[in-house]
């Protein structure tokens, strides 16, 4: 699993994570704004991906549920990855959360990464073309792939605190009796990978 997801650098700084599904690469549209390279490593070749002509990226606002937060890319001999699943998860369910992290540097001052897993625990609603799961990650998972059974069903759009929902009027107090949630809770919203299939079907249909 490893070896189909990745950290998207800008400059140092890490800025989200993309993987390898079904011979395309997938992230968060929202996560090549606002910076003039984006540089992912692929099997030992770096490719900025503000040169690539994208398959598909979306616009808009991105706390708008029915937005596209998605960017599709086509690399010349890069194939196969991840198998994608058009899912919507129960509540409760359990699902993994996937990331790259850095860990070290190497020899030659690269970073080293390792696989980061965390459970993603399913709050059994839907808004627009997002779920929601309670689940603790952290800025720069933007773009990650969420899974169930190894099969991609969610891609990492964002995430809040519990308190700070409620605060600005997005999460009601019912909502968190409900779903028995804390304060210090995180929410994440996952894109439904449901919408890759649709867009890519279109394409390959053209």
């Amino acid at each position: 699993m490893k070896e189909n997801i990745f950290t998207i650098i800008g400059g140092q700084i890490p800025l989200g994570q993309g993987f390898l599904a079904n011979g395309y690469f997938i992230t968060a549209a929202h996560v090549l704004r606002d910076n003039d390279k984006y540089l992912v490593t692929i099997k030992g070749e770096t490719i900025d991906l503000a040169k690539e002509v994208p398959v598909y990226i979306g616009s808009g606002n991105i706390y708008d549920p029915n937005c596209f937060d998605l960017a599709i890319f086509k690399f010349e001999n890069v194939e196969g990855g991840l198998p994608v699943l058009d899912y919507t998860p129960i509540k409760d369910e359990v699902l993994e959360s996937c990331c790259q992290r850095i860990v070290n540097d190497d020899d030659r001052g690269k970073p080293l990464y390792e696989l980061d897993v965390k459970l993603a625990f399913a709050l059994g609603e839907e808004e627009g073309h997002y779920f929601h799961c309670k689940c603790f990650r952290k800025q720069g998972s933007s773009g990650s792939p969420l899974l169930k059974d190894n099969h991609v069903i969610g891609i990492m759009h964002g995430g809040k605190v519990v308190k700070e929902l409620i605060e600005q009027g997005r999460l009601s107090e019912e909502e968190k009796q409900t779903f028995n949630l804390k304060d210090e809770d995180i929410i994440c919203s996952f894109f439904k990978i449901g919408a890759f299939k649709t867009l890519i079907e279109k394409k390959e249909n053209n």
